[in-house]
């Protein structure tokens, strides 16, 4: 029997076709009967695609760390993100007591492109309850 019940299925697409080596790939949504064929993961790269249009956590080098929205990227996980929270710790020393000084700065920023040599993790944001 056929199932009735509609899914959305992710589907990527290449938004540059002038350079085949160099590819972002973008969501595109549309109505199917079976999402299962797209939701396989068959490389790490898949884990990522699965999260294209949702919201992901990544870290950086130099203990940096953000929230956005996952709008393209590519194998070397250049990304695009929007609505992005960063978040910035530094660690300083006190002179006098040798105590570390942890300071958090964060900062809002609409669009933002991330180079994928300073990442170091990708995943879906961390909860925090």
């Amino acid at each position: 029997s056929v199932n009735s019940r509609r899914e959305i299925r992710v589907c990527c697409i290449p938004v540059n076709n002038r350079n085949p080596r160099r590819r972002f790939y973008s969501a595109v949504n549309f109505l199917t009967m079976s999402g299962e064929e797209d939701a396989t993961v068959r490389e790490p790269l898949d884990l990522i695609r699965l999260s294209l249009d949702e919201r992901i956590y990544v870290k950086l080098r130099s203990d940096r760390e953000l929230r956005g929205k996952l709008h393209a990227f590519d194998q070397h996980l250049n990304m695009i993100l929007g609505d992005v929270e960063e978040v910035i710790t530094t660690v300083e020393i006190d002179d006098e007591t040798y105590e570390e000084i942890v300071r958090t700065t964060k900062r809002n920023i609409q669009f933002l492109f991330v180079r994928g040599d300073g990442v170091i993790l990708v995943s879906p944001p961390l909860r925090t309850t």
